[in-house]
């Protein structure tokens, strides 16, 4: 019996759908099957997510649906896209890398990459992996106003030289990957009314790559202080002789413009409580690599801590020095995403090894992702109930939403096949018990 007969999971079964209409309808149920199992399942291989959904299909048939099945991964991901700001006219987009520790020299587009958390700035540490680069739709939680979250739509499998030529593909940086699934993104919205907004560290908003990005979009990110900032390019004159000029006089460095006199001091509470001070500097100009696009640079320099100065900006020039920090301050929320699918989702263990199988399974982990927190924030009108809860804490972690998801899934489950009288009280407080213990399960 497969699991679409077993396992109720209401609401959440309707999100589904929405990735579910690019498939073929055979396809489509071996993906509600296996998405069951992973949210169920404490170990996230393929065989484990179709233990826990309890079907008696043979496990091929959803290794298929990951190797070899004709769907597009960039179709689900638009869909879910859809969903998510089929209300919202401004749409901010949060994009990073992050690395999913991979065991085997067999799977493709494994290679040696710098692992963010274990390295520092003096010290670099690299493991074997997958590189995925991931763009995010920035959300503002019902319940719980002011706290965000960063919801995975798009992610490209990023090979660096030596995965590229060792699996004969073209090679292209993480900013080019990035840059593809921005004009998707931008085709796709054309003519909807959303306007894209990125917000990005500066590794994907440095001024070069600031050139290559569609002027539709905004961009809000950081630069190194010895940027090179000029105005805008003067107009031609009528008759004027000669190459018209790319940029115009040069403006102030970002550390010249923190020696002028009588600065702007400020306190904000950003990143969800952390208090900041500091005096801030500010100019419009063109950056020298990017001297069509005209923008706001902010300095900061934090008066307490050792965060020293630093340098921000944004395309939006009718957004005030708070609305550009508190935008930017948005950005974290992918950091959080990235701990959680792969703390609570697990998606550093699928081990699939075929070119479509590992460019699909840790995406579509990212997709469910956002669709467990959409679930959440859409579909319950209370908050989930926090598990470990803690002074201050700001509200439902994202293991309380999917030990949620999971009870509720059980409870659905208890009630159409548990719920007769000839069950002895023992066993009914047996399942009670149970259902508990995997709700936990993570």
């Amino acid at each position: 019996m497969d699991v679409v007969g077993v396992v109720g999971i209401g609401a959440f079964d309707a999100l589904l759908q929405v990735v579910a209409v690019v498939m073929t309808e055979p396809s489509a149920n071996s993906f509600r099957t296996l998405i069951t199992g992973w949210v169920l399942a404490p170990r996230r291989t393929v065989i484990g997510m179709v233990r826990a959904s309890g079907t008696n299909r043979h496990h091929a048939a959803f290794h298929r649906l990951l190797a070899t099945a004709s769907w597009s991964i960039d179709q689900a991901g638009l869909a879910v896209f859809d969903l998510i700001t089929r209300r919202t006219p401004n749409v901010f987009l949060t994009v990073d890398d992050t690395l999913l520790p991979r065991f085997g020299l067999k799977i493709f587009g494994t290679g040696m990459h710098r692992d963010p958390v274990l390295s520092s700035r003096s010290h670099t540490v690299t493991r074997w992996g997958h590189c995925w680069v991931v763009v995010c739709v920035v959300i503002e939680s019902r319940h719980v106003p002011g706290r965000r979250f960063s919801l995975p739509v798009l992610s490209r499998l990023y090979l660096n030289k030596a995965a590229a030529k060792k699996w004969k593909r073209a090679y292209h940086k993480k900013n080019d990957l990035m840059c593809q699934m921005l004009t998707l993104l931008g085709q796709h919205v054309d003519g909807s009314g959303k306007h894209l907004h990125l917000l990005g560290d500066s590794a994907f908003t440095a001024p070069v790559v600031l050139g290559q990005l569609p002027s539709s979009i905004h961009v809000t990110g950081r630069v190194a202080a010895n940027v090179r900032i000029h105005e805008a390019p003067p107009k031609r004159r009528q008759g004027q002789r000669g190459r018209p000029r790319v940029r115009g006089d040069r403006l102030p460095k970002p550390m010249e413009m923190l020696q002028q006199k009588g600065l702007r001091r400020m306190t904000l509470k950003l990143y969800e409580g952390s208090t900041y001070h500091f005096r801030v500097a500010t100019q419009v100009g063109c950056f020298h690599k990017a001297p069509d696009r005209e923008v706001r640079v902010i300095v900061v320099e934090h008066l307490r801590g050792g965060r020293g100065v630093e340098v921000f900006y944004t395309t939006d020039l009718a957004a005030d020095i708070e609305t550009v920090l508190r935008r930017y301050s948005w950005r974290w929320s992918i950091e959080v995403t990235f701990h959680d699918t792969k703390t609570h989702l697990g998606i550093t263990e699928p081990q699939n090894r075929t070119t479509l199988a590992a460019r699909r399974t840790a995406a579509m982990g990212f997709l469910l992702y956002s669709l467990i927190v959409w679930w959440h924030e859409t579909a319950r009108d209370e908050p989930a109930r926090s598990l470990r809860p803690w002074p201050h804490k700001p509200g439902p972690s994202f293991a309380d939403m999917l030990a949620t998801l999971r009870t509720e899934t059980l409870e659905n489950t208890s009630k159409t096949y548990f719920s007769t009288p000839t069950i002895p009280p023992g066993v009914k407080k047996f399942i009670t018990q149970l259902t508990h213990l995997v709700s936990l399960a993570t």
